[in-house]
């Protein structure tokens, strides 16, 4: 039989649940600190649009053990109708499928601000209001068609409603429980459309995109390493290339070796990078499991081990209680630096009461805060192409990694920049700077 035993369906709803509450609570704590800090930038839009996929999600999750019509033998705490079904298996579709896409938009967002320089104005006006019309759009179609096909049924555990065809078996057991209802087809090819089209092409999106971030970030090491005549900057920069964009402090050696344009823009990239990677690691650890049971499934292997089906049950709703300690990390590291014996669940409950900012008031009358990084940011740094200084700054990032002396400095120095353009033109050679307010 395709159904495990009623003891452990009890089980995995109670984690099930548990875990979908959890990230509940977490998403719509991200969109309060969001609204708080309000939607001013390409970023926080799009995590706004991520988490709030991952609330209709969480909600489908939690009530989905007892959305099922009560009559049903698989669905021991079915306390609904069809209608109730219905709804369940509407918020899940539209959850599941707009956690993907605005996971595909935030990459495809980083992607353009490390690899193409585009600045958030550029990228709101040309890129950003068509993802966010396509993501609804598509989503909205693709649920409204299922509506129409009747396709929203329980799935053969009770778990949740889902793309299913009615009754459950049918397309494995028609002489014992009937015929499938009309609509079959077409709730197939949903669920094969679903499954095996848009989550992971959408997967395979942002890995793409990842990758090239990432070998474009290499390919950069390796030109400075050929560009310099110093055999210790050299070595230091060919050893450190991936170093530098996963470690979590800064490497003195390499430090002492570059300029302050390279150092900053390596730091950028690093922790943007880590950033990303964050992001996707949450999607991939909350889906895989569920791929893996789906692609089982399509293969006609139903009897898995139970401590499987127990990780999927914790794992598939969990994304939004990553995504909530993602989304305040960089926060927590700039305080974590400012406050160096402060310890790390401390600066984070701070930066969540703050709404997802830096306190601004002193944390601890009796700790003073650092002035400055452990490696500060010369002036120098300006010698540097002012089209980079503006996009690094223009990132609502920057502000996170970037040490504070130095974004003051910056935007000091960009203001007289604006104000003398001769003495720009003099000193740096770049095209000119958008106005300031635009790097805000």
């Amino acid at each position: 039989t395709p159904y495990p035993k009623m003891n452990i369906i009890l089980r995995s709803y109670v984690i099930q649940i548990a875990s979908a509450s959890v990230s509940l609570f977490a998403s719509s704590l991200i969109i309060i600190m969001i609204k708080r800090a309000t939607l001013t930038t390409p970023y926080r839009r799009l995590i706004f649009g991520l988490s709030t996929a991952d609330v209709l999600h969480s909600v489908g999750m939690v009530t989905g053990p007892f959305a099922s019509p009560r009559d049903l033998a698989t669905s021991p705490w079915g306390a609904g109708n069809t209608q109730t079904c219905t709804a369940n298996g509407f918020f899940n579709v539209v959850g599941s499928i707009g956690v993907a896409l605005y996971l595909l938009s935030l990459s495809i967002y980083f992607f353009l601000k490390l690899t193409r320089r585009v600045t958030d104005t550029d990228f709101c006006r040309k890129i950003e209001m068509k993802m966010h019309f396509l993501i609804i759009a598509f989503v909205l179609f693709f649920s409204f068609t299922a509506l129409l096909a009747n396709s929203f049924n329980p799935i053969p555990t009770g778990a949740v409603c889902h793309l299913a065809r009615s009754p459950i078996g049918c397309g494995l057991y028609p002489e014992i429980v009937g015929e499938c209802k009309p609509g079959a087809s077409y709730t197939m090819f949903l669920i094969y459309l679903l499954n095996l089209g848009i989550i992971p092409l959408c997967l395979v999106g942002v890995t793409v995109f990842m990758i090239i971030l990432v070998r474009k970030s290499v390919m950069t090491e390796r030109m400075y390493t050929l560009n310099t005549d110093n055999p210790v900057q050299r070595r230091s920069r060919a050893n450190n290339i991936f170093k530098c964009i996963f470690c979590c402090y800064f490497d003195q050696d390499q430090r002492a070796n570059e300029s302050d344009a390279d150092y900053v823009l390596r730091l950028y990239r690093r922790e943007t990078i880590i950033q990303a990677l964050l992001y996707i690691g949450s999607f991939l650890l909350s889906n895989i499991m569920t791929l893996f049971v789906v692609t089982f499934n399509f293969a006609g292997v139903y009897d898995m081990p139970i401590a499987f089906k127990y990780i999927t049950s914790f794992l598939y709703p969990s994304m939004g209680f990553f995504n909530i300690f993602i989304y305040c990390r960089p926060k927590v590291q700039n305080l974590r630096f400012q406050y160096p014996e402060m310890s790390w669940i401390r600066s984070f409950s701070l930066v969540v009461k703050a709404g997802g900012e830096v306190p601004d008031e002193r944390v601890d009358p009796h700790v003073h805060p650092i002035e400055a990084y452990p490696i500060p940011v010369s002036p120098s740094f300006f010698s540097s192409p002012r089209r980079l200084l503006a996009s690094l700054l223009s990132s609502p990032l920057s502000s996170s990694f970037m040490p504070p002396q130095a974004t003051a400095t910056a935007t000091t120095r960009m203001q007289s920049i604006t104000e003398n353009s001769q003495d720009a033109s003099a000193s740096l050679s770049s095209p000119p700077l958008p106005p300031v307010e635009e790097l805000n």
